[in-house]
């Protein structure tokens, strides 16, 4: 599968700038028609959920609760909003350096997959353990909900990196 040795979608959502972010801004329900719109194969492939199987009837759960909790905050249509987090995906996808390594060595150095990333300030990294990368965070700034250049990260989610280590574990799946 892709998220083999690529990163995955987890959401996207607004960010205040002095920290923190808002949530479940309306009632609006998800509609299952949204991620249909999309391409479920898109869906699948980009921003893909690990806990079911595709063909389970639980499987859009997760996008129903990114819709719920962060894209009712966007401004964006459920169209669009799904549409655009796959576009980001799609856009910025996963540096080079953390492709190869994950075909071969399995570890990447820390700074080179930040810098990849646009740079220590641009991203927080997730990691078990301090050294097992399980995941990315970065900044954009935004015009009308619709992301558009990468930004630095307000100092909440800088601290939120919990990549300690100055090699990176890429786990086999």
């Amino acid at each position: 599968p892709f998220w083999k040795n690529h990163f995955t979608l987890h959401g996207l959502w607004p960010q205040y700038s002095a920290g923190g972010y808002p949530q479940t801004c309306t009632t609006e329900a998800y509609d299952v028609n949204s991620a249909k719109n999309v391409g479920m194969e898109t869906m699948i492939q980009y921003w893909p959920d690990v806990q079911y199987a595709y063909d389970d009837p639980e499987y859009d759960q997760f996008w129903e609760h990114e819709w719920s909790k962060h894209g009712t905050c966007s401004g964006l249509s459920q169209d669009d909003y799904f549409q655009t987090a796959i576009n980001m995906i799609k856009s910025f996808g996963t540096p080079q350096s953390f492709i190869d390594a994950a075909g071969t060595t399995g570890s990447i150095d820390a700074a080179t997959l930040r810098n990849d990333m646009g740079g220590a300030s641009y991203v927080s990294l997730q990691c078990l353990s301090g050294k097992y990368i399980d995941g990315a965070y970065t900044c954009w700034k935004e015009e009308n909900g619709v992301p558009t250049t990468q930004t630095e990260c307000p100092s909440d989610v800088q601290q939120e990196d919990t990549c300690t280590s100055t090699t990176l574990t890429i786990q086999s799946i």
